[in-house]
């Protein structure tokens, strides 16, 4: 018998080290092997779930979309129950945390990652990978709890979209999204998933080659950034939105405007982007191309290195550091092996 805190551990080797496809083939063998124990409805349901997305980052699509219609053939007259939160375990019964019954998990389902969203497509069943998010979608009552996951999964399903070249189904579900933000209550989280939104809206313009709506959106981000930090908006609303403009920013060249956001986030965040090592990257982006410090670009590139698992050495390799590509002191400073 496999116990869940095994299936835990290696799920926690999963979401480190997403790109190391023969620990996702060992992995899905093992959520294989624990769906055919005698499980609980949500342990069930986390585990297709999660196997679902590990053949998927593995670029097993068709198995992908099989144990996902395996999943849709199991769910009527189970009664799961899932955290609302990050990495979505089954909640106890006597939890007072947000979860997630079963109209919440099947739009979850559909919509946990980019790459499961896109598995249909890659089969060709595209436009059944659409009617079955529109199905789990209009099943959903909204709720006040369940705006944020709503806002979510239509954003992954743009995605979905706009990766199958669909763009007039992407750009119809920007305003929906918007129109989902506008139902929560609480300002700070609706100007927080408005920012998010607008992230959407720029990653769309750039798959549309369509740079004046590009600038535009970016300015307008910008402009609601400046809003959020006057009214003192919350520690959460303003590191998400810093982090994704800072991105679009240096993807745009504007590495003027990203460093200034990305010296606040740092500055708020107590001397730490998290642990994400691409944040350090882009900071030291910015940082070379604004100001050519040298020392202070070094020491960003190796907090990068030291916070990611992986060797960010090809992601080093872009346009920010073209004249360094080829510096031993820039590779030391981001290779593992420095």
């Amino acid at each position: 018998m496999i116990d869940a805190a095994t299936v835990r551990e290696q799920f926690q080797r999963f979401t480190r080290q997403s790109d190391d496809n023969s620990l996702l083939a060992d992995y899905a063998d093992l959520l294989r092997r624990y769906l055919s124990q005698p499980l609980s409805d949500s342990e069930s349901a986390w585990a297709y779930q999660t196997l679902a997305n590990v053949l998927a980052c593995s670029e097993h699509a068709a198995e992908a979309v099989d144990v996902h219609e395996a999943f849709e053939r199991w769910l009527p007259g189970h009664s799961p129950r899932l955290s609302a939160k990050f990495p979505r375990y089954p909640a106890p019964e006597d939890s007072r945390e947000p979860a997630m019954g079963p109209d919440e998990i099947r739009l979850e389902f559909l919509s946990q990652s980019v790459q499961f969203a896109t598995a249909y497509g890659a089969v060709g069943r595209y436009q059944d990978y659409v009617a079955k998010f529109e199905d789990a979608l209009a099943r959903l009552p909204p709720t006040n709890e369940n705006v944020e996951l709503r806002v979510d999964a239509v954003g992954i399903s743009l995605d979905a979209s706009h990766i199958a070249r669909d763009f007039e189904r992407a750009e119809r579900c920007l305003p929906l999204m918007h129109a989902i933000a506008d139902e929560e209550p609480d300002a700070d989280n609706a100007a927080r998933l408005h920012g998010r939104i607008l992230t959407w809206e720029i990653q769309l313009a750039r798959a549309r080659n369509d740079p004046a709506r590009i600038t535009a959106k970016l300015q307008e981000a910008l402009s609601l950034l400046d809003r959020l930090e006057r009214t003192g908006s919350s520690a959460r609303a303003l590191g998400g939105l810093r982090h994704n403009l800072a991105h679009h920013l240096n993807q745009s060249g504007r590495y003027d405007l990203a460093l200034p956001v990305l010296d606040a986030k740092l500055a708020a965040g107590g001397g730490s982007h998290g642990d994400h090592g691409y944040a350090w990257l882009m900071h030291a982006a910015a940082v070379w191309k604004v100001t050519r410090d040298r020392a202070r670009t070094l020491a960003l590139l190796r907090e990068a290195r030291d916070h990611d698992p992986r060797d960010l050495t090809n992601d080093f390799r872009t346009s920010a550091f073209e004249d360094v590509q080829d510096d031993p002191e820039f590779l030391q400073a981001i290779s593992r092996s420095g």
